[in-house]
């Protein structure tokens, strides 16, 4: 097949969870069809994108940002329009450079830009790879936060994306998200697009364990603090957990590990607290922990930060919110606890038992190893893509 990829950033690195995903699937991808990408620029300079993946490769600029709604904001724009700003550079080079006649299928990767495509391409099918679906999301962070001004916000946002997926998802010929709970969130929204489960993946030979010595008493949570459901559970953990653990085991020590952190999650860094930011290799800082802590109390989709610990042989003690998609059995390849004193409670007890936490780090890697190769979930959605083009009617075309 010949694929064109729409992406809302340059796909340059596994930076986030989204471009994590794009990446894997289309390394998996590359060798049996081509891909050409279609993406925004979001910071300046050049981009190495991936060589050895994509066929063409085109970078536009970002629509102009609109001005803030200050105070106003939780009020204000609400319809789907004011998610995602136009870019002109995008809506040029689709109307008169990138011919629709040369591609099979599109894959929208976030199903940002899915909305930009003139009619010209009418013809040609939409697999939106949405991942994690966003009423779902927002309803949650809805719940879990704890100012009214942060209720009405997350509010807003779900009911903005319910607008969004039940108007500008009909374009789509089929919607990919990376969960069972995801997938039952879009079909209620939207049930006239089709939609179907294909998780993330984990590349078990990259995260790996290595022979890296652990910190004794270290825990570490992992995961773009930018991201809210992260900041959350970064504050959650700090301010609720920890004095538990603290008060039975005062030296432990924990760290938050990614980039981004904003003000309340730096001034939660102190002499058992270290706040990392960005980092050159996650894997060196995973490696470290005795336990693996997810407390997330918000949030959708499959956890890339799981899939990595249990890859790398971390024992891992999570929340019921953190382990959507993963299938994860309580007390055979991780704990999972809900409230901040059994959640504590677990911690502890694996702080206590070497055993236990070999055994827990042993179970968790098989089931990284035989449940989440990438391979497996790529050829998921290569059926999918290829589905969408048979029934559009389309003489698919050969790729590579």
């Amino acid at each position: 097949m010949n694929i064109l990829l729409l992406c809302d950033r340059v796909p340059d690195s596994a930076s986030d969870g989204l471009l994590l995903r794009v990446l894997a699937l289309a390394r998996e991808l590359a060798p049996r069809h081509a891909i050409d990408v279609l993406c925004l620029r979001t910071r300046p300079g050049l981009h190495d994108v991936a060589p050895g993946i994509f066929r063409r490769v085109w970078v536009a600029a970002p629509g102009a940002p609109r001005p803030p709604a200050g105070a106003l904001g939780p009020l204000t724009g609400w319809a789907p329009e004011v998610l995602y700003v136009p870019s002109p550079e995008v809506a040029a080079l689709l109307q008169h450079e990138i011919d629709p006649a040369d591609y099979d299928v599109v894959w929208d990767a976030g199903a940002v830009l899915l909305t930009q495509l003139p009619p010209r391409w009418d013809a040609v099918p939409v697999v939106a790879d949405l991942v994690d679906d966003m009423v779902l999301t927002f309803r949650r962070a809805m719940h879990a936060a704890p100012r009214w001004i942060d209720k009405l916000r997350n509010w807003k946002y779900a009911h903005v994306f319910g607008r969004f997926e039940r108007e500008s998802m009909r374009r789509a010929a089929h919607c990919v998200v990376v969960g069972d709970e995801d997938a039952a969130s879009f079909a209620r929204v939207s049930p006239r697009v089709p939609v179907s489960v294909v998780a993330n993946g984990v590349d078990t030979g990259y995260f790996a364990p290595d022979g890296t010595a652990t910190r004794p008493g270290h825990l570490v949570f992992e995961g773009t603090m930018a991201f809210p459901p992260n900041e959350q559970a970064a504050l959650h953990l700090v301010r609720n957990i920890m004095p538990r653990i603290w008060a039975a085991h005062p030296q432990t020590t924990v760290a938050l590990v990614g980039r981004d952190p904003g003000p309340a999650v730096r001034a939660l860094a102190g002499e058992r607290v270290s706040v990392t930011g960005s980092v050159p290799d996650v894997r060196r800082h995973v490696l470290q922990a005795e336990v693996f802590v997810c407390p997330l109390v918000s949030g959708a989709g499959i956890k890339n930060k799981l899939l990595q610990a249990w890859a790398m042989e971390r024992p891992v003690v999570a929340t019921t919110m953190s382990i959507g998609g993963l299938q994860a059995r309580d007390g055979v390849d991780l704990l999972v606890r809900d409230g901040a004193e059994a959640f504590a409670d677990a911690v502890l007890q694996l702080l206590e038992s070497p055993e236990r936490r070999v055994a827990l780090g042993r179970a968790g890697r098989e089931v990284a190893v035989s449940r989440f190769a990438w391979g497996a979930m790529a050829a998921q959605f290569e059926v999918l893509l290829q589905q969408a083009a048979l029934a559009a009617n389309r003489p698919v075309m050969t790729g590579r």
